[in-house]
């Protein structure tokens, strides 16, 4: 059964296991306060543990890439997805937010293992402007998941309480796994020594894919600073319900899959590299427009903040389509590098801007800005078209 899977249905397996990062992550941002009260910590504490979440999905990723290119896709999903979701199950029966801490960590270390192979299953199977145009069709029907989560939360937490949020991804978790199991195509890979340092260091030795993913982490790190503060923007600064927000949050999930649908109908014409110069650029022009005008009314800030999460939409999937045509034989090693990469500074900025926290926005959209430019000025610096010429081969 599994070898009559459509392109459509193989995207929609692959997006599906790709949601559950998001949903563990936006679900419960609703619940923060709940969480605290019943858990008898502060609010803060409990943030920390988005940023756990954060470091331990990139370990994850760190780990599993490497085995996972040499044994194969499919029994590194199947272990990270059954870590995820028996820690899912754990967290429902928390009293403790140090066992919160760690169960979260465990949860999203698991999560990695499984997600670090999305990337590389499509690199499997597709090449050049096929894998950005697959790319970008998976993130759009993946983006479902952050659309939807932070109502979904609010739903769970209205009618029952914030530990049926684990509980709904713990069968989440395990409803994915059967139908990746016993559905997804066998990929074609052979055993070969699991070599960590070895592909690693032929990742971060290649000069055009360093600057990409360097590149793609800074772009990232914006949005995940504004995820990090996202309760702080819309319901402390501006005063905002949790219905409005879950509204206000979920237009942004909404322009960002409708640039990822337009990239994955324009890549088909114009070079990814031209269309991710275009959304970089975007970014850093938006960014500087969040900074200045910060202390401007919620009319101004929400639709800037919109279109700031929206020009992703031109760069998540042509900036890793690019980058792994690099690595076709160590497609996980270098997703797993990405994956690190892009966590730990979602994390690190995170912290920054909680650090630097003043009551204002200007550390969050100070911080937006800063890491929007600096990606601009590598890419724009550090990568010619003419690198992706004979891109296709491997490597030295």
């Amino acid at each position: 059964m599994s070898h009559s899977l459509s392109e459509r249905q193989l995207i929609l397996i692959l997006a599906s296991l790709s949601a559950i990062s998001p949903l563990s992550i936006d679900m419960y941002l609703p619940a923060f306060p709940s969480i605290a009260s019943d858990l008898h910590t502060s609010i803060p504490n409990v943030e920390f543990s988005l940023s756990l979440f954060f470091f331990g999905i990139a370990m994850g990723q760190l780990f599993g890439g490497p085995i996972s290119d040499a044994y194969g896709r499919k029994p590194l999903i199947s272990i990270g997805l059954i870590l995820f979701g028996l820690s899912s199950f754990a967290l429902i029966f928390t009293h403790d937010i140090t066992l919160f801490w760690i169960l979260r960590a465990i949860q999203s270390f698991g999560g990695g293992i499984a997600t670090v192979n999305v990337s590389a299953t499509v690199r499997d199977r597709y090449e050049g402007k096929e894998s950005a145009r697959v790319f970008s069709l998976i993130a759009m029907i993946m983006l479902t998941a952050p659309l939807i989560a932070p109502t979904l939360g609010a739903l769970f937490l209205k009618l029952f309480s914030w530990r049926s949020i684990f509980v709904f991804l713990c069968v989440y978790a395990f409803m994915i796994l059967t139908i990746y199991f016993f559905f997804f195509p066998k990929g074609v890979q052979t055993s070969t020594k699991i070599t960590p340092f070895q592909n690693y260091k032929r990742v971060l030795s290649h000069k055009t894919a360093m600057v990409l993913i360097v590149s793609q982490i800074l772009c990232s790190s914006g949005m995940y600073t504004f995820i990090t503060s996202s309760s702080f923007i819309y319901m402390e600064h501006f005063h905002i319900g949790a219905t409005l927000f879950s509204f206000f949050f979920a237009s942004n999930v909404i322009l960002l899959m409708l640039t990822g649908r337009l990239n994955a109908h324009l890549v088909k014409r114009i070079e990814p590299f031209y269309l991710l110069r275009f959304g970089m650029v975007l970014q850093a022009f938006l960014g500087f427009l969040l900074f200045i005008l910060r202390d401007q009314s919620i009319t101004f800030i929400f639709p800037l903040i919109m279109l700031y999460i929206g020009s992703l939409g031109f760069i998540f999937s042509n900036s890793v389509s690019l980058t792994l045509e690099f690595f076709p034989n160590i497609s996980a090693s270098a997703n797993a590098i990405i994956g690190v990469l892009q966590y730990s500074m979602g994390a690190l900025m995170g912290f920054v801007a909680s650090f630097l926290h003043d009551g204002t926005l200007l550390p969050v959209m100070g911080v937006m800005m800063g890491v929007s430019l600096c990606s601009v000025t590598l890419f724009l610096v550090g990568v010619r078209n003419d690198a992706f010429h004979h891109h296709a081969t491997p490597a030295s």
